[in-house]
């Protein structure tokens, strides 16, 4: 008889999902996206003046505001003058890439920026949620601090509900290819978006993290840490679905898919034991009061004018062949979607983000194979029917950040898919693939965040060796936030390629929990 595996007890720490690898997945992607936050100029993100103006008036009560009668898509809301000013701000310099950020006008000071405002917005009959989460810096006395505030506690969320995920990988005993497909979810567009006041921002994160805790769920079972991954699971459900009008179908999609990838009896695990239940009325609750909310406020309904010419098919047709753009677009394109990285950093990113895919699609046992395919049709199908759905009413409003929420399902999944395929090769080989393509995907990251501040401070076209001293500049030295920057993306490569112990033999996923027979014990057991 061989005797049991041995495992050392910071492994065992590591494996249950403790708070360590929260707090350090929470600490690194915070200070990556906080220097985010400080390197772009105010209301420079998309929609971001008017998503403030809307967090101002949440927290001040004004939930829905009063229609305008010009447009009875927006909405008007009092709140102070400084955030009636952002709607101003970014005039000189959104959509113009060559023009640095200098040319804003000062902020209003003192006196001039508390005076109550009737202001207008175009995303009033958005949930709430998340503008009271982002809004509160709002309700201290009006300056351009709270604008970052607002920035920074938004990162601060996201940050959280990503590094529950990141928690959840690390708690994987073989990890390296779902850690390659997480990372490749998170690209430079999510992190910039993470950086700005959107609820895009919180969709997505909430996103890529409910794709892999449920995929964790169903494909690593662990009954010894089911009601706390199914707690986890439920707060990401609900923020998801309050969001912004269409995520509570992200909720049901993304749930429906991971049922159909499987496999069947860690879902039918999963479903009957009845410590997930009250989890489960949870989200069905929680994702109930969204669709209360979307019903009532119209949150899907026209936004002016309607718009005859985009027909169903047409739109469809228009919005399918788009997809590739959303793709590019999907890894950066930053600002008013005025701020595209180089050709060959979309090249490159391309490629290491499909190759998880690739790899799930080439090595993946036939029935792992069609539901990767079947991630796929979800993933650039439903965003094509749902917007040529809604065109008519709305106008072609569809962009990249809309679709990211199913995007990055592909390549989540397709690490869930590669770990289980690549099981009869050596660790090494893992090992191997984590250890380039992390440091890789690193290095994106970094080039678009250059790029980005390059693009503010002198320009798009502006000379590489002034970006740190350019025309425009952060609050924070431009020095300072790269270093920090830098210092992240260390930090994190660190932390996702160190080589894991090697806990046990490999075991099918339908065979059981993804634990050793050591964490199987009660706290205790080893005592008596």
């Amino acid at each position: 008889m061989q005797p049991a595996p041995t495992v050392e007890p910071h492994a065992i720490r590591l494996r249950a999902g403790g708070a360590r690898p929260f707090w350090l997945a929470f600490g690194i992607l915070f200070a990556l996206t906080a220097t985010w936050s400080l390197a772009s100029p105010l209301a420079s993100g998309p929609d971001e003046n008017a998503h403030i103006v809307k967090a101002a008036g949440v927290v001040r009560g004004d939930l829905r505001g009063h229609s305008t009668p010009d447009n009875p898509g927006a909405g008007s809301v009092t709140v102070p003058y400084l955030y009636r000013f952002t709607l101003d701000y970014p005039a000189c310099f959104a959509f113009r890439g060559a023009e640095p950020a200098d040319c804003a006008p000062a902020m209003p000071e003192g006196d001039a920026a508390e005076v109550p405002t009737d202001t207008s917005t175009w995303v009033i009959r958005n949930n709430p949620l998340y503008y009271a989460l982002v809004g509160t810096p709002t309700l201290l006395p009006p300056s351009t601090l709270n604008l970052y505030l607002m920035r920074l506690l938004s990162a601060a969320v996201c940050s959280a509900v990503l590094a529950w995920g990141f928690r959840e990988v690390l708690a994987l005993r073989r990890r390296p290819l779902v850690t390659v497909g997480v990372v490749a979810a998170l690209t430079p567009m999510v992190v910039y978006l993470n950086s700005t006041v959107n609820p895009s921002a919180l969709e997505i994160s909430a996103a890529v993290t409910l794709w892999v805790c449920l995929l964790a769920l169903v494909r690593a079972p662990d009954p010894t840490r089911l009601r706390s991954r199914a707690a986890g699971i439920a707060v990401v459900a609900v923020l998801l679905a309050n969001t912004r009008g269409l995520s509570p179908v992200w909720v049901a999609l993304i749930a429906l898919t991971v049922v159909a990838v499987g496999p069947w009896s860690g879902v039918r695990a999963v479903l009957t034991d009845r410590r997930s239940w009250p989890w489960l009325a949870v989200v069905v609750l929680g994702t109930g009061a969204a669709l209360a909310w979307t019903f009532s406020a119209g949150t899907l309904e026209a936004g002016g004018a309607d718009h005859p010419e985009l027909g169903f098919l047409s739109t469809a047709n228009r919005t399918f062949f788009d997809t590739g753009d959303f793709l590019v677009a999907s890894i950066g394109r930053f600002g008013w979607l005025d701020t595209s990285l180089p050709q060959l950093v979309y090249m490159v990113y391309t490629a290491l983000i499909g190759l998880p895919t690739l790899l799930a699609l080439s090595l993946a046992r036939r029935r792992d194979q069609l539901a990767m395919l079947v991630v796929i049709g979800v993933a650039v199908l439903v965003p094509t029917f749902l917007h040529a759905w809604q065109a008519r009413s709305v106008g072609y409003i569809w962009t990249a950040r809309y679709s990211i929420p199913l995007f990055v399902g592909v390549v989540v999944v397709a690490g869930f898919i590669g770990r289980d395929a690549v099981r009869g090769l050596p660790r090494w080989v893992e090992q191997r693939l984590v250890s380039t393509l992390v440091p890789l995907l690193a290095v994106g990251q970094l080039i678009a965040f250059l790029v980005n501040l390059r693009r503010y401070t002198v320009g798009d076209g502006g000379s590489w060796r002034q970006i740190l001293s350019g025309e425009w500049a952060p609050p924070v030295p431009s020095v300072l936030l790269l270093l920090v920057q830098v210092g992240a993306l260390a930090a994190g490569t660190w932390a996702l390629t160190r080589p894991q112990p090697d806990l046990e033999p490999d075991v099918d996923p339908d065979d059981g929990p993804d634990v050793t027979p050591d964490e199987r014990q009660p706290e205790g057991a080893a005592a008596r």
